[in-house]
């Protein structure tokens, strides 16, 4: 009974204990009883690929130690351009180099430093893609010239008078050898032919009686820019040729349409003909023609530096004719009031603005309102006494002129050949504006107490 009992417990046990000597002996193979050889060290990070590891071995070296990686730093902005007014050109800016001095002193030869003015300046670097400004290079200094076999002595050649010289040609038996003249010669030349030009023009002879007032010089054609008259002393101005404005479009009709003439060069009187230089040619005019040949103008009693008034056309037309002058016409008049620019008034374009109270009556002494003055330095061309013209007067003259100019161009214009009304001559000055286009038409028979003159020159020469 027992020994049946010890018979069923074994049978279960031993199937499990085949299982596990299976798995036991499993494991167990391949022992050979020798402990396994421990792997090489490894490098905390994989080493990269040789490019060369199919290229023969190199020489024994000692092992290298694994690199020594840094810590990583975050890299730091860089910083901003430095900001620049929007009003600034790009290229007016300089980078300044701290590195380059400004100034490199060469020291004399005894050691001692030159002084700054001989110091060669280095120029700051050029803007940024700059095309106006240039580096100045500093010449070298002047090299001895080298020894004359004439003489033993060095000649030093100076920037100044230093040339290139071309080999000298072999004269050829039979013909004559010339030399070419230098820059500086031809240089010297042209200037000497400038001047001679210039004091050619500048040398233009005047009508006799006439003497040039030397510190106002002279114009680009040689004539002077101011004049005197020896007859009667008076100071006149040089009146530039060319295309005169006469006139405007508007009203008053008699001053309408616009025209233009051609007027040639011409000097003008820059004052009125005053009382002092009337009495100087009544002097003169009733010693020649008698006593009180010439008359007294109407006011007479004024101060010798007021403009003669009261005088008819006729005998403005004597006083002009024994000073060697004539009247003006009514274009060369606007000419010299209105200036080359063709202004309504002789100071240009506004009202006008006076140091005084002034009206249109006023009577004065010349020159004493300094606002009243062309362009030419012509004084009272818009105000004290009215003027005298040569011109006819026509109330339809600038319309039949107007229609003359499409046909042919009006060239020293003298207004029209007959007056309407009969004896009527064309006044100018004191308009209601002070405008210098104003005109108006005066009996020249008569006496007119607010009607003075000035007078003008005709050149020969067309300038």
């Amino acid at each position: 009974m027992a020994s049946l009992l010890r018979t069923r417990l074994a049978r279960p046990t031993a199937l499990l204990i085949a299982p596990l000597v299976a798995l036991v002996l499993a494991g167990c193979e391949g022992d050979t009883g020798v402990p396994p050889a421990q792997p090489a060290a490894q490098p905390a990070q994989a080493a990269a690929p040789d490019p060369n590891a199919n290229d023969p071995p190199a020489a024994p070296q000692a092992p290298a130690q694994p690199a020594a990686h840094p810590p990583v730093v975050a890299a730091e902005p860089e910083p901003d351009p430095p900001s620049l007014d929007p009003n600034v050109d790009r290229h007016d800016v300089f980078v300044v180099t701290s590195s380059l001095p400004t100034f490199e002193h060469t020291p004399e030869e005894d050691g001692t430093p030159k002084s700054a003015h001989t110091a060669l300046a280095t120029p700051p670097p050029q803007g940024w893609g700059s095309q106006s400004f240039e580096a100045i290079e500093v010449p070298d200094p002047p090299q001895p010239a080298a020894a004359s076999s004439t003489s033993g002595t060095d000649t030093p050649s100076t920037d100044d008078t230093q040339t290139t010289k071309k080999p000298e040609k072999k004269a050829t038996p039979g013909k004559k050898t010339s030399s070419t003249p230098s820059s500086t010669t031809k240089s010297s030349t042209a200037k000497t032919r400038d001047a001679d030009q210039s004091e050619e023009s500048a040398t233009k002879t005047l009508p006799s009686g006439f003497t040039p007032v030397a510190a106002f010089g002279y114009a680009p054609v040689g004539w002077p820019l101011r004049i005197r008259c020896d007859k009667d002393g008076a100071e006149m101005a040089f009146i530039t040729g060319g295309a005169a404005t006469v006139g405007h479009d508007g009203e008053p009709e008699e001053s309408s349409p616009q025209i233009t003439v051609v007027v040639d060069s011409f000097y003008m009187d820059i004052t009125e003909t005053t009382l002092a230089r009337y009495e100087r040619y009544r002097k003169s005019f009733n010693e020649e023609r008698g006593r009180n040949a010439a008359p007294i103008p109407a006011n007479s009693t004024s101060p010798p530096s007021f403009p003669a008034l009261g005088l008819t056309y006729k005998q403005a037309e004597f006083y002009s004719k024994w000073a060697q002058k004539a009247l003006p016409t009514e274009a060369e008049w606007e000419r010299a009031a209105r200036g080359e620019g063709a202004f309504p008034h002789p100071w240009g374009n506004g009202r006008a603005i006076w140091s005084q109270h002034r009206k249109r009556d006023t009577i004065t002494a010349v020159k004493s309102f300094g606002t009243d003055v062309s362009p030419f330095g012509i004084y009272d061309l818009a105000g004290n006494a009215r003027e005298w013209c040569l011109d006819h007067w026509s109330p339809t003259a600038f319309t039949a002129a107007h229609k003359a100019s499409a046909r042919n161009q009006l060239r020293n214009w003298k207004g029209p050949r007959t007056a309407d009304p009969v004896n009527f001559h064309v006044v100018k000055g004191n308009g209601p504006g002070w405008d210098a286009w104003y005109r108006e038409g005066m009996d020249a028979t008569l006496h007119h107490p607010n009607v003075g003159f000035r007078c003008v020159l005709r050149l020969s020469d067309k300038n």
